[in-house]
């Protein structure tokens, strides 16, 4: 998806939408353990996005659900430190 298909998906929502939260989603499969289970289980997991990141090297924007500071102990100062990155965090 492009940044200009996902401001056209934007723009195309009802006024009421405004107010809805934004969740970044994952919808998996968990097999079932033995033949008593029933059926695998599919379960969705949603976690709210906290942070965005600019890459414009790649040209990527990317929507995070950890906090900056969560990112940079997993993937170090240098994460953020680019020039040609930015990044905005919702506190």
């Amino acid at each position: 998806m492009t940044l200009e298909e996902l401001l056209n998906f934007l723009n195309s929502l009802p006024e009421g939408f405004k107010e809805y939260g934004i969740v970044n989603g994952e919808v998996g499969v968990a097999p079932k353990e033995n033949e008593e289970d029933e059926d695998d289980m599919v379960y969705r997991c949603d976690k709210p996005i906290v942070t965005l990141y600019v890459d414009e090297n790649s040209k990527e924007i990317c929507f995070l659900h950890q906090t900056q500071e969560e990112v940079k102990d997993i993937a170090g100062e240098a994460f953020f430190g680019s020039d040609d990155t930015k990044e905005d965090t919702k506190q």
